[in-house]
């Protein structure tokens, strides 16, 4: 008799436990079916959207003959890779124009390097079931590890060289912003600043 109950009340609680899981999974199925149908009809309204917008304005793909844009970039990488172009950078500090150097050559990044910033290694395990590939870090330009401090630098017309983190313009012609003074040294470091003279 307690043993024809304990089946009696094991079943019951299995039913009734499987008849919650039911309830859940389809409970479940009609709110991502609603879920995913709202979606659906959102990204269907964008695309109809998009397809009318497209038929009143069209991409002139024809009517396009020549790109601005490509040839500001082709005479930006001309002009940047003339090695005797003499250009000007004017340095700010909180939008106010504290002087400026005649430089020869571009600006460069103090991040950017010669060689690649990660390598590729592989890793083999010794049951020779095969080698994955890893990328690691690779060492910068002067052999450490770690990103450069930020800035700019560039070297002036007397090939000085001249690293600075601040606000700056660039520009290949001279800038009329007033008064200002030229930052390119002239060799005399007499009353320049210089420690220890």
């Amino acid at each position: 008799m307690k043993l024809e109950k304990f089946g009696k009340r094991k079943r019951a609680s299995v039913a009734a436990l499987l008849g919650v899981l039911l309830f859940v999974l389809f409970g479940a199925a009609d709110c991502e079916e609603e879920g995913d149908s709202s979606s659906d009809k959102d990204q269907a309204a964008k695309q109809d959207s998009y397809a009318q917008q497209s038929e009143t304005v069209p991409f002139p793909g024809k009517e396009l003959n020549d790109s601005l844009e490509r040839r500001n970039q082709r005479e930006r990488l001309l002009r940047q890779n003339e090695t005797d172009r003499i250009g000007y950078v004017y340095i700010l500090s909180f939008g106010k124009f504290l002087g400026y150097y005649v430089v020869q050559g571009k600006v460069s990044s103090t991040q950017s390097q010669m060689t690649p910033r990660d390598l590729t290694e592989y890793a083999c395990d010794d049951h020779m079931s095969g080698c994955q590939a890893q990328v690691v870090e690779a060492p910068g330009d002067d052999g450490s590890y770690g990103e450069n401090e930020d800035g700019i630098f560039f070297f002036t017309t007397e090939g000085a060289m001249v690293q600075v983190d601040t606000e700056y313009i660039y520009s290949d012609q001279p800038i009329a912003v007033g008064d200002i003074p030229e930052l390119n040294g002239s060799g005399d470091v007499s009353g320049a600043g210089v420690v220890g003279k």
